[in-house]
């Protein structure tokens, strides 16, 4: 049964994975406005494109060097392990532009700027995971955020060590964030229960639930 969820995420399709991609963006959307609130600069968010990979490749993917995340656990209608992951210099000049620093002038990651990441990161997740329960009408709870500064396989330890079990792929969302006109491409992960992921395609694209 669980290879079966396996092929399914493995050999997703693009109409699949084009109907995740706008899901998705309705999320973006939700966030660059909830970040433009929250700093007072012009943020926009968008996902470009979706990538369905073997768990292994992911460092390959996102980069091998120090990353910054902020991890998320989603229940009840949808278990996922959800990680929005930034390269270490990308998320301290983040931090300078929503403060309106020249980028580079923040040069080490304090209690403030791991604070006003994980906020980010916060604002990011949950609303990818509201555009998904908003759409579906489903419930998604979601876990108080955490931060971890690390290389990827220390970050997702806690995912694979779960996920793992029922399956060998995840989903990656690559994201670009543009604050005050300077863009980031960045990535949002998203390790799924393939049972739950495989319902909540269906019901994405009006089949038998």
């Amino acid at each position: 049964m669980a290879e079966n969820f396996e092929e399914y995420i493995k050999n997703l399709d693009e109409f699949a994975k084009s109907a995740l991609v706008e899901t998705f963006n309705i999320g973006a959307s939700h966030a660059a406005t909830a970040l433009s609130q929250m700093t007072g600069k012009e943020v926009d968010v968008s996902v470009p494109n979706l990538r369905i990979v073997a768990i292994k490749t992911v460092p390959e993917v996102v980069g091998e060097d120090v990353k910054v995340a902020v991890y998320i656990k989603l229940g009840k209608d949808f278990s996922s392990h959800a990680f929005f992951i930034a390269d270490y210099d990308d998320a301290l000049k983040m931090f300078d532009m929503m403060i309106g620093n020249p980028p580079g002038t923040t040069k080490d990651m304090d209690e403030m700027v791991k604070s006003s990441f994980m906020e980010m990161g916060n604002i990011l997740i949950s609303a990818f995971a509201n555009a998904l329960s908003e759409f579906l009408g489903i419930t998604i709870e979601q876990s108080p955020p955490n931060l971890a500064i690390d290389f990827l396989p220390a970050i997702l330890d806690v995912a694979l060590a779960d996920i793992g079990k029922y399956c060998d792929y995840t989903i990656i969302l690559e994201t670009k964030i543009t604050i005050s006109g300077v863009e980031f491409e960045e990535h949002f992960l998203l390790f799924p229960k393939p049972e739950d992921m495989k319902r909540i395609l269906e019901k994405l694209m009006g089949g038998l639930v």
